[in-house]
């Protein structure tokens, strides 16, 4: 990355209090974006990655979240001390997000066309006739077909996979130097899912953003981004470049998510699952929180929660078996 981030968070934790108590849902998350970079976050449900996004554009419902500390530093500015004005002028028009469901996050009462026609004239003075022409353009551009017709149509009159343009085009719809995307593709079928997710290939390179993906399937990340953060209950456990990390994988958690991936030569007769399932906050274990899932645990792993640890350059995983030796590395195919 050349000269300073675009977007830098630093020791990001994030609590909820709900009737059984509070707890952690972000702990200590932190990692630099740069100009027009795409970062992927992965890992299992419940491990952190749509409270991360939330948390960037302070999206977390108060009560019962609460950004309890760190730092999110967006082109220099810390978004947790910025006024509630300041922060809903960077919403859509520096920083745009796009939500795990459409029909969920579009308005059901009001056409598409109202809605990105609303978003650009929040952040712009310009006429209505303006906005609404640009409003087409955008839907032409993410392809949507008819474009001047879809304008006037409701949310539930499109498909899965139009909602979701139409989701695209709001988001776009100011120009943003960073785009969230939480899910961009669940419950498209494949071929919608790449048709997203070369839209918005483009787009970056059109546009220039930066772009946070967020996503449970690796086969997007080793297409799509640059470098990739893997969480697990709300910490980050390993971070790499996307090469990197696919080629040596040094948490057993990346391990495992790697080795559940069917491959293509056809070897491997059965996919390899990680045992277990991810523990509530309410019962997590002593030391690492992996432990109980992981074949290489050992007695040390329940004194302590290690730290990201410097595998490489640039690559770092929290496993105490970097802890004063690295692990061989493999030329894995």
């Amino acid at each position: 990355m050349s000269g300073p981030p675009l977007l830098s968070v630093q020791g990001l934790t994030t609590t909820f209090r709900v009737e059984e108590g509070t707890f952690d849902a972000v702990q200590e998350v932190s990692f630099d974006l740069g100009e027009g970079e795409v970062l992927g976050i992965v890992g299992e449900s419940g491990s952190g990655k749509s409270v991360t996004a939330l948390s960037i554009l302070r999206l977390i419902p108060d009560p019962p979240g609460q950004i309890a500390g760190g730092e999110i530093v967006f082109r220099g500015e810390n978004l947790l001390k910025a006024s509630p004005g300041r922060i809903r002028q960077i919403r859509g028009g520096e920083i745009a997000m796009i939500f795990q469901e459409p029909m969920t996050s579009l308005n059901p009462v009001f056409p598409i066309g109202d809605q990105i026609v609303e978003t650009i004239r929040y952040h712009e003075r310009i006429s209505r006739r303006a906005a609404r022409d640009r409003a087409i353009e955008l839907l032409d551009r993410v392809g949507i077909a008819s474009p001047a017709q879809r304008l006037n149509e409701y949310p539930h009159e499109l498909s899965g996979g139009m909602r979701q343009r139409a989701m695209i085009a709001i988001a776009l719809s100011c120009n943003p130097r960073l785009l969230l995307a939480d899910e961009p593709t669940t419950a498209l079928d494949v071929t919608i899912q790449a048709q997203i997710l070369e839209l918005l290939s483009d787009l970056r390179e059109e546009f220039g953003m930066a772009i946070v993906l967020i996503t449970h399937d690796l086969g997007v990340v080793a297409q799509y981004v640059d470098r990739v953060i893997v969480m697990y209950c709300g910490r980050v456990v390993e971070q790499a470049p996307v090469e990197e990390l696919f080629d040596a994988p040094q948490h057993p958690y990346t391990q495992g998510l790697l080795s559940s991936i069917a491959s293509l030569d056809g070897d491997s007769e059965r996919l390899e699952t990680i045992p277990g399932t991810v523990p509530s906050p309410f019962e997590l274990p002593s030391g690492c929180r992996f432990r109980p899932r992981c074949g290489f645990s050992r007695d040390a792993c329940s004194l302590a929660d290690p730290p990201l640890i410097a595998a490489a350059p640039g690559h770092a995983a929290a496993c105490i078996r970097l802890t004063g030796y690295a692990l061989p590395r493999t030329d894995a195919a």
